[in-house]
């Protein structure tokens, strides 16, 4: 069983949920993997240990995700369950997933993990999603699907607004029925840029 977290839609399993989940999995006899290209941003949404969202609560593998949270490029496979880590690198060699200096690849994660700049990057990225929710959700037309938990709004907005947004300059992706939009905080996101946004969308809702 493949968990994403946090999910596509912004929203984070509680732990609890995780372990009934993975509860579920042990019954039907199923290894669980996590998908955490936003790890980061649900171990800093929900303010626990690492270990108490991953494998404390039942996950064997982890797709640790680097390069939406600050890195250039790579992500880490973490084997809980080291068993299913047999024979792996030679599988990532044959998929061409083994650079030639690999050093290069897995520097930045030694200033990522060394004094917490995963998490506080993560942090960053969830407080700016939480900043933009609070600007856009009275405004005339827009309708957010549901509160932000990481570092993504979701929100329902007037087609016209998002035609002048994108007209502005904005990138943003629309991947829901009803004008749904995707509106994603980064690492380094910054607190000008979501207000510059929000003050944009104030004035395409409101006008004709």
């Amino acid at each position: 069983m493949s968990l994403t977290q946090a999910t596509e839609l912004g929203t984070v399993y509680a732990v609890e949920e995780l372990r009934a989940l993975t509860t579920a999995a042990r019954e039907l006899k199923l290894k669980v993997h996590m998908d955490g290209a936003r790890f980061a941003n649900a171990v800093a949404s929900l303010g626990c240990a690492p270990a108490d969202a991953s494998w404390r609560a039942g996950v064997d593998v982890l797709s640790f995700g680097a390069t939406k949270n600050g890195a250039p490029v790579g992500e880490a496979v973490v084997f809980f369950d080291r068993g299913l880590a047999d024979g792996f690198e030679w599988r990532a060699k044959q998929a061409g997933q083994l650079a030639s200096k690999m050093r290069v690849l897995t520097a930045p994660w030694v200033g990522l993990l060394e004094g917490g700049a995963w998490l506080a990057h993560a942090g960053h990225a969830n407080a700016m999603a939480q900043r933009l929710a609070a600007a856009i959700d009275t405004l005339p037309g827009v309708h957010l699907l549901h509160a932000p938990q990481a570092n993504g709004v979701f929100a329902e907005l007037p087609r016209p607004a998002i035609e002048a947004l994108r007209a502005q300059g904005w990138r943003f992706h629309e991947m829901l029925p009803n004008g749904g939009c995707r509106l994603m905080c980064a690492w380094d996101t910054r607190p000008e840029t979501v207000d510059a946004f929000a003050a944009d969308l104030a004035v395409a809702c409101r006008t004709p």
